[in-house]
C-alpha cells in the first residue's frame, strides 16, 4: 500500500457540491432534510452546520475515522436513510467519476501498487433516453434502449474502480465521502469488497516508510518476495488483500535489479551521471535512479508507475540506489 496525498480542498468541495445537488429522490423528497437533521443532532462537531452532511462528504480521512464511532447503530435506527445514502452513490455518473479519480492524482492502484488504474473508454449518450453506449468502432449507432439513432459527441471516461475504504453497507454515511473513495484496480477492489482494513492510503498517521519490500533467496536460482512491517494491523491488511502472493509474479523484476547491481557499479554510476549532465539535462539524484531502475524511487511519485515501491525498497537494500537528498 502507498499513501495518497490530499487533494485541493477547493476542488474537493466543488465536486462534492456537484454531487450533493444531484441527491434528490422522487420517492423520498425529504431525504436531504432528514439526513442533515440526523447528522446535526448526532455529530457534535457539525451541530451548527446547515448542510451538515456536506461536511461529511468533504471531510478528510482523520475526520471520518473520528466520527465513525457515532454511526454504529445508524443502519438499524435509520434504515431508510441508509438505503438512500447507498443509492446516492449511483448519482456519480461517468463524468463526475472521472473528475473524482483525476483529482486524486494517482495512476496506480494504491492498495497493491501493481496495476494502472487510468485506462479509459469512450461512449456516446442517447439524447432521447440518456442511455450510454460504449463506442467500439466509432460509427453512429442505434440506441439499444429506445432504438433511436445516436448522434453526438464522444466522451471519454476513466475505468478505475472506486473502493469504499469504510464499506458503504456498514457506513452508508460515508458512501459518497471523497476521502472514503479509493481509486483501485479491479483485483484489489474485488478482493476487498466489504472487508475492514485498519489503515487507509489517506491515513497520514501511519508510517508508510516503515513498510519495506525485501526478498529471500530460496535456492541458487529462486527467490521469494516479502513485505515487512512492524504493524500487525497493516500486515493483516496485506494478508486480506493477498498482496504478498500477487507479488510473486514479479520475481523477474527483482532478478533484473540484482543483475543491474552487478553492472551499475559506483564508478559506472558516476560516469553515467557525467555523460547525462553533458546533455544539459542536469538530472537530479531521483532522476538518475529512475534512469537506472526504470521506476520512480521518490515516494511522492510511487503512484505514477506500477511496482515503484518494491523496486525502490529492494534497490536500496542491495545498494543499487541510495537515499535521495
Amino acid at each position: 500500500m502507498i499513501p495518497i496525498e490530499k487533494s485541493n480542498p477547493f476542488e474537493v468541495e466543488k465536486i462534492c457540491l456537484e454531487l450533493y445537488k444531484k441527491m434528490n429522490f422522487r420517492n423520498y423528497p425529504e431525504f436531504k432534510n432528514d439526513l442533515n437533521s440526523w447528522v446535526a443532532s448526532n455529530v457534535q462537531e457539525l451541530a451548527s452546520e446547515e448542510d451538515a452532511f456536506l461536511k461529511i462528504m468533504t471531510g478528510e480521512y482523520s475526520f471520518l475515522e473520528n466520527i465513525k464511532e457515532f454511526l454504529d447503530n445508524f443502519v438499524d435506527e435509520k434504515p431508510r436513510l441508509a438505503e438512500y445514502l447507498k443509492k446516492s452513490y449511483d448519482k456519480i455518473d461517468s463524468e463526475l467519476r472521472k473528475k473524482i479519480i483525476d483529482l486524486k492524482n494517482v495512476s496506480v492502484c494504491p492498495y497493491c501498487n501493481r496495476n494502472y488504474i487510468s485506462s479509459t473508454y469512450k461512449f456516446l449518450q442517447c439524447n432521447n433516453c440518456n442511455q450510454e453506449l460504449l463506442v467500439i468502432d466509432g460509427t453512429e449507432k442505434e440506441c439499444p434502449g429506445c432504438k433511436q439513432e445516436i448522434n453526438g459527441q464522444t466522451k471519454v471516461v476513466n475505468t478505475a474502480q472506486l473502493d469504499h475504504f469504510f464499506p458503504k453497507d456498514s457506513y452508508p454515511l460515508f458512501a459518497i465521502s471523497f476521502y472514503n473513495l479509493i481509486p483501485s484496480c479491479y483485483s484489489c477492489n474485488h478482493v476487498k469488497l466489504n472487508k475492514d482494513l485498519k489503515h487507509s492510503p489517506y491515513d497520514s498517521s501511519f508510517p508508510f516508510d516503515d513498510v519495506k519490500f525485501t526478498y529471500i533467496p530460496k535456492s541458487t536460482d529462486k527467490i521469494e518476495i516479502k513485505i515487512d512491517s512492524c504493524n500487525p494491523d497493516f500486515k493483516n491488511g496485506i494478508r486480506i488483500l493477498g498482496i504478498e502472493e500477487l507479488y510473486q509474479s514479479h520475481i523477474d523484476v527483482v532478478n533484473e535489479l540484482i543483475w543491474k547491481k552487478e553492472v551499475y557499479t559506483d564508478s559506472y554510476r558516476e560516469g553515467l551521471s557525467e555523460i547525462l549532465n553533458q546533455t544539459n539535462l542536469e538530472l537530479s539524484e531521483a532522476e538518475v535512479n529512475r534512469f537506472i531502475t526504470g521506476h520512480y524511487t521518490d515516494k511522492e511519485n510511487y503512484g505514477k508507475r506500477p511496482l515503484s515501491k518494491m523496486v525502490t525498497d529492494i534497490s536500496k537494500e542491495i545498494g543499487l540506489v541510495g537515499e535521495e537528498e
